[in-house]
């Protein structure tokens, strides 16, 4: 039986005057972050290491600051996949999430929280029908978390079985949706960065009309919502927050922009009240 207490993932402000502690638990719930291990080969091969990293809160509104986590997380790669980790290019890593059937925190629901590896094409968003499809996937992850009893150093990291088909392994390759695929997948090796993306809706029935704010005060564009970066080296894992908002990609701000442009040009269509 897994332990249920709540757990304390030690992180610093780096770039802020204080301490930043992040609060996590073993379950896997709607608009929590997952981080992901897997390889095919060599020591580990066909096992998925899978850390919860907490509520997406934590990571869109930290001003800018760098938070560093545990050092559970080097400890369980160390066991599962051999204290060469670092040095393989055959290990490769994903984030995701999603605030799935209702909305979490004032994020709208179907939202996808998602990682590419830094320097590649931002992820595209898509519409609330096909981002919910993603979220049956990203859900199918968490029931495999949440299946399985946590490792020896951390009570928020499991160890699945690839050939299980809700592992985050199986779901990344064989799904290639808006936050899956080849883009999402780092590798281990000395240090990578991945940028982390929270995917709005971008049209129907749960999309956001132009701006949503979440709870915090962040604002969040219909598409690709740029939240910051993931980087991992031999020490961990750390995050760099982009900002205390979410920071649209151009593409985003193109959108925006143009329906601006339409809006103006049809009210000076529009002829003058009477009076």
């Amino acid at each position: 039986m897994k332990n249920s207490l709540k757990t304390l993932i030690l992180a610093t402000a780096v770039t802020a005057s204080s301490a930043f502690a992040a609060t996590t638990t073993d379950t896997f719930a709607a608009g929590d972050i997952l981080l992901g291990f897997f390889t095919s080969s060599g020591t580990g091969a066909g096992q998925n290491l899978m850390v919860n990293l907490g509520a997406f809160s934590q990571f869109e509104n930290n001003d800018g600051a760098t938070i560093n986590f545990s050092s559970s997380i080097v400890a369980d790669l160390n066991d599962t996949y051999g204290s060469d980790w670092n040095t393989r290019t055959d290990i490769k890593w994903s984030v995701t999430g999603a605030t799935f059937a209702t909305s979490v925190d004032g994020v709208t629901r179907n939202t996808i929280f998602a990682t590419a590896v830094d320097g590649a094409a931002p992820i595209a968003s898509a519409s609330d029908g096909i981002l919910a499809s993603v979220r049956s996937n990203v859900s199918s992850i968490g029931t495999a978390f949440n299946a399985f009893d946590t490792t020896a150093n951390s009570t928020v990291s499991v160890v699945v079985a690839s050939s299980n088909a809700n592992s985050m392994q199986a779901r990344l390759t064989t799904n290639n949706s808006p936050q899956f695929g080849a883009i999402g997948q780092n590798v281990t090796t000395a240090t990578t960065v991945s940028d982390f993306y929270a995917l709005v809706p971008t049209s129907g029935g749960t999309a956001p009309t132009g701006l949503a704010t979440d709870g915090d005060g962040i604002v969040f564009a219909r598409g690709t919502n740029l939240l910051g970066s993931f980087a991992l080296d031999a020490s961990g894992l750390s995050f760099t927050a982009s900002g205390a908002s979410a920071i649209p990609e151009p593409s985003t701000y193109a959108a925006l922009v143009g329906a601006a442009v339409l809006g103006l040009a049809a009210s000076r269509r529009r002829p003058a009240a009477r009076v």
